[in-house]
């Protein structure tokens, strides 16, 4: 039978539905607007326009529109730092030194989980960069030792570890939550005295039950490509040729200019170590004082920006700001669309609503089915809003009430909302498009590999809740 003939597989048909089917995320974000306020509507006796006085559902909107500025940009920060650690010359040495120590296929996969994995738990944007990094650097000494990667099925589990990256310490939903007084000007005045001042990470993502699960989810991606990989060697996808021999070349020493005066100052290591010892020996300082659960998102940033002017001191400020300026421009979508999230968020504080949305889910739940119920919740409308950070400035308003209706613990609420993003963040274009182009690979080459380990780990975590 001809290859045109040929009836395509279902896994085809989905990936090319989806594609066909599933707009941008920003379409996605007026969509959502239109939603809330016709719910605002339906379900709420607030007037449309409304005032100062009176409140309403377009009042609502204007008035919460710039509300998300400082959250956007600590978010911005947040993946420009990482990416400016990552990508310094320290972290690039220590990355192809590791990416040596491989001898075989297996541990070619077993160092890309567990690199992958640590990394991004400690700071999503930092795990993105580390992930795609080091990958690369294993796939080229795997490539000159002569052993056969699979790319596509490689790349997927370098992926995968994007759920323990989002689950993570840098989850906006976790950092926002410890930092004092975020949760009670959250929600309606009627629980504000219920709602404690902060959910330190130690009560979240940073316990030993929370991390063993993340572990368990991690070894079944590895135990999957391990398994999967073909043995068949002509049909082995290898690195991409041009990535290679990039990969090759950005190995070379690095020349900065430092003849004129001006390039001199541009270079100078002097001010880098200076302004980054200041900066991070003062967050060293901070967190001995206050221990890790005083890690919000301004100390977070703040860590990291000092560690990376440390990292990349020996090139100069003019290297860094380089490195920086590459990671605001993946960032854009957060400038423009949190202002529309904003204003949804604005609607649900003046109208009530998410005092009716919360009254809904109590009403449904328990202390036992709760914490699957906002697993499932989150995880479905990560699909169209593929964004922690958003998604839980206009969930809070009715989780955080609803968790403290029916009795359960805020920091298993948390585990559950961003497992929830995590799970479904790896079956969706979004968050593979930076991997898919360091790779030159297309989204239906991995997802294929992605949904089925996405299938069992979200049997893990529905069991992990309901024991907990």
């Amino acid at each position: 039978m001809k290859e045109s003939t040929k009836k395509k597989s279902f896994m085809d048909r989905y990936i090319d539905g989806f594609m066909k089917w599933m707009p941008e995320s920003l379409f996605i974000c007026f969509i959502l607007t239109f939603i809330v306020i016709m719910m605002a509507v339906l379900m709420t006796d607030s007037p449309f326009i409304g005032t100062e006085k009176t409140g309403g559902i377009i009042y609502g909107w204007v008035n919460g529109f710039w509300g998300l500025l400082s959250f956007a940009m600590q978010m911005t920060v947040l993946l420009a730092t990482g990416n400016a650690v990552a990508s310094s010359p320290p972290a690039h040495k220590m990355f192809r030194f590791l990416a040596k120590l491989p001898k075989t296929r297996v541990q070619v996969f077993v160092f890309s989980v567990i690199v992958g994995s640590l990394f991004g738990f400690l700071h999503w944007g930092l795990g993105m960069m580390v992930a795609i990094v080091f990958g690369k650097e294993l796939l080229v000494q795997a490539r000159q030792k002569g052993i056969k990667i699979h790319t596509p099925l490689f790349v997927a589990t370098l992926f995968f570890t994007f759920l323990p990256a989002t689950s993570g310490l840098s989850g906006a939903a976790v950092l926002y939550s410890a930092t004092p007084n975020y949760l009670k000007n959250s929600v309606a005045d009627s629980y504000k005295a219920l709602v404690p001042e902060s959910v330190p990470l130690t009560s979240s993502v940073l316990n030993i039950q929370f991390i063993s699960l993340l572990i368990v989810c991690m070894l079944v991606p590895l135990f999957f490509a391990l398994f999967i990989h073909p043995k068949d060697q002509g049909k082995i996808v290898e690195l991409d040729q041009e990535v290679y021999q990039s990969s090759l070349e950005s190995s070379a020493a690095l020349s900065i200019p430092r003849r004129t005066p001006a390039e001199k100052m541009n270079a100078s290591p002097l001010v880098m170590y200076i302004t980054g010892s200041l900066i991070f020996g003062y967050s060293l300082y901070h967190f001995s004082r206050v221990g890790l659960s005083g890690l919000d998102l301004n100390s977070f940033n703040f860590l990291f920006l000092g560690l990376g002017l440390l990292l990349c001191g020996q090139e100069g400020p003019e290297y860094y700001g380089s490195l920086f300026k590459n990671g605001v421009m993946s960032s854009w979508g957060l400038v423009l669309q949190f202002p529309f999230y904003a204003g949804i968020f604005g609607i649900i504080q003046t109208t009530g609503l998410g005092l009716e949305i919360s009254h809904f889910f109590v009403s449904i739940s328990n202390g036992t089915s709760w914490p699957v119920l906002a697993y499932i919740y989150s995880a479905l409308l990560n699909i169209a809003v593929p964004s922690g950070g958003s998604k839980f400035v206009i969930e809070a308003p009715y989780i955080i009430p609803a968790s403290i209706e029916v009795g359960n613990d805020l920091g298993k609420i948390l585990q559950a909302y961003q497992l929830g993003d995590a799970t479904t963040n790896l079956i969706v274009p979004f968050w593979a498009l930076s991997y898919l182009s360091h790779f030159k690979l297309k989204f239906n080459q991995i997802v294929a590999y992605t949904i089925p380990c996405v299938l069992v780990v979200s049997v893990i975590i529905i069991l992990y809740l309901f024991l907990i």
